[in-house]
């Protein structure tokens, strides 16, 4: 059979995007060779062309990855949603819902400040531990209740602090204010709404890419459960962690974040969650040095070293476990990156220097 005519036109495009897969297989194959991770799979959109998805190492195109923080953004989303439909208001204390929220300096906390992570709470909530510690199970109206005791790190709106803490108080609310299960919010507010079946909280085991040994926890291998305990503690997918895809599933969710969430947000909403909000929130408090990278509603904006040299104007998220998602407008650019560095132990690689190579050389053909 003869191969098919392209015109002048087409065959540097063609040669072009074989490059690209090229380029980037490489890097899967170096990272698996040089034990940074044992499973790693990539989902890449180039000026609105779809790349074949790569995989190295003990992954297929149809394995489930624990995305870790990435879930923060299906969070956002979710309670965005919500604001959208007047349930939530992005902007008023969230002590008119939660009582431990309604006294002192907790009571000016804003949905807007969980999400930016200028809230004052710390990073994290540790309650998870001292139960385990204790003996004691795990039940998640008590856990819940012990979470929003949480006291303040610094007055709302003073400094930025990642906080894990904050986004599971996000889903706490979330859930007093609706009186629905956390996992159905964000099956019916986004997941339904999306083109794939690739993203879910609840995958089926075998499917899944293992995370890490556990035995000090009891947990022994983690697999298709999440790997993050305070989400683990809560019962799997939280505001926090929890949420599984594949490469070409989290691609699709960047592809509607790119595209502005159609059917999901309002265009108004969908452009808040993309603006800088930092100087807004912190006021005099505000800094570039510190954090030293932009922050959206959920997202984060302009995240070096690891969304590239040229990702000046990118959005997206990481993920503990060795996951990251990259979203550019300007260049529609989408890379859906996933890992499973923390097998067997979280003490290796933390990926970002293959975060960084796989987000240099996609920009490159950009």
């Amino acid at each position: 059979m003869s191969a098919p005519h392209l015109s002048p036109l087409q065959a540097p495009a063609l040669s072009s995007r074989t490059e690209l897969r090229g380029a980037l297989q490489r890097l899967l194959n170096e990272a698996v060779a040089e034990r940074i991770a044992p499973a790693v799979s990539c989902a890449v959109v180039l000026g609105g062309s779809e790349l074949p998805v790569l995989t190295a190492g003990k992954a297929g195109p149809d394995t489930f990855f624990d995305l870790a923080s990435i879930t923060k953004l299906f969070t956002t989303v979710t309670t965005l949603a919500l604001v959208d439909r007047g349930v939530l208001e992005l902007d008023a204390p969230i002590g008119r819902h939660l009582r431990p929220y309604s006294r002192g300096r907790k009571s000016t906390v804003t949905l807007r400040h969980l999400l930016t992570h200028t809230s004052g709470l710390p990073s994290e909530w540790k309650g998870w531990r001292t139960r385990l510690s204790e003996g004691r199970g795990f039940h998640r109206t008590e856990l819940i209740a012990d979470l929003l005791t949480l006291d303040l790190a610094a007055a709302p709106g003073t400094r930025f602090e990642y906080s894990c803490a904050g986004f599971n108080t996000v889903m706490a609310l979330a859930e007093h204010v609706t009186g629905t299960p956390w996992a159905e919010l964000v099956q019916y507010r986004v997941l339904e709404r999306l083109a794939t079946h690739d993203i879910t909280g609840a995958p089926r085991l075998e499917h899944c890419a293992p995370t890490e040994y556990q035995p000090g926890l009891g947990r022994g291998m983690v697999r298709g459960i999440v790997h993050d305990e305070a989400a683990w503690s809560l019962g799997g997918l939280s505001g926090n962690a929890g949420m599984f895809a594949t490469a070409d599933g989290l691609r699709i969710f960047g592809t509607s974040l790119l595209e502005g969430l159609p059917g999901i947000l309002s265009p108004t909403l969908a452009a808040d969650m993309w603006r800088r909000q930092l100087p807004e929130m912190l006021g005099a408090h505000f800094t570039a040095d510190e954090p030293g990278f932009g922050q959206g509603l959920g997202l984060r904006i302009n995240q070096q070293p690891w969304m590239g040299d040229e990702g000046t104007h990118a959005r997206g998220h990481g993920g503990f476990t060795g996951t990251s998602l990259l979203v550019d407008k300007n260049k529609g650019v989408v890379i859906a990156l996933l890992t499973n560095r923390v097998n067997p132990s979280r003490d290796g690689d933390d990926v970002t220097s293959l975060r960084k190579s796989v987000s240099d050389v996609v920009y490159s053909f950009a």
